[in-house]
């Protein structure tokens, strides 16, 4: 080998050593998307969740809130990318307001694929969230805030609890269910 060739071979590596630190991997796992407030479940507090967890989750039901735990599966885990969109890695799907054409209050949030437009569902424009200045998750072009319902039950766990997941006036939901971390 040349010495030529053993530097371009040193140099292609650190290019891929480079590009792959850059790019998160899906086994990787990111933050949780976290209520700020704890609410009932102090030190723990509240992420969004896929229900059921490993070979038992089910991406296909509305997402929820359930409380934090400090070890999760990596499918649990939401990354807030750049264009403001909120991803699932594992899923390879975006969190996506439910709506026909538009999302009305009340709407749960569903894992659709990043981009996609299906008829009667243009994910693409429900999957933008703006932080507001109060640290708010509020879908683009609307007044509806990501927000974790008042109440919250026991999940198979009784140590375990969640909460629902839903689109809410921005202008009426409390900050106590509707800033994130």
């Amino acid at each position: 080998m040349t010495r030529q060739t053993a530097r371009r071979i040193v140099c292609a590596v650190l290019v891929l050593l480079s590009v792959a630190a850059e790019r998160p991997s899906v086994a990787q796992s990111g933050p949780q998307l976290r209520l700020a407030d704890d609410l009932d479940f102090p030190g723990e507090g509240y992420c969004v969740d896929v229900v059921g967890v490993g070979a038992g989750a089910r991406a296909d039901l509305p997402l929820v809130a359930h409380n934090c735990l400090p070890e999760r599966n990596v499918a649990d885990r939401i990354v807030v990318q750049r264009d403001d969109t909120l991803v699932m890695p594992s899923y390879d799907a975006c969190v996506t307001a439910f709506g026909v054409t538009a999302p009305l209050p009340g709407s749960p949030l569903i894992l659709r694929p990043c981009g996609g437009r299906e008829h009667f569902l243009p994910a693409g424009a429900l999957q933008r969230f703006e932080r507001t200045a109060e640290d708010r998750l509020r879908l683009a072009g609307t007044a509806l805030c990501l927000a974790v319902g008042p109440d919250a039950a026991p999940t198979y766990s009784a140590v375990h609890r969640w909460r629902t997941l839903t689109m809410e006036r921005c202008d009426t939901v409390p900050a106590a269910l509707s800033v994130w971390d």
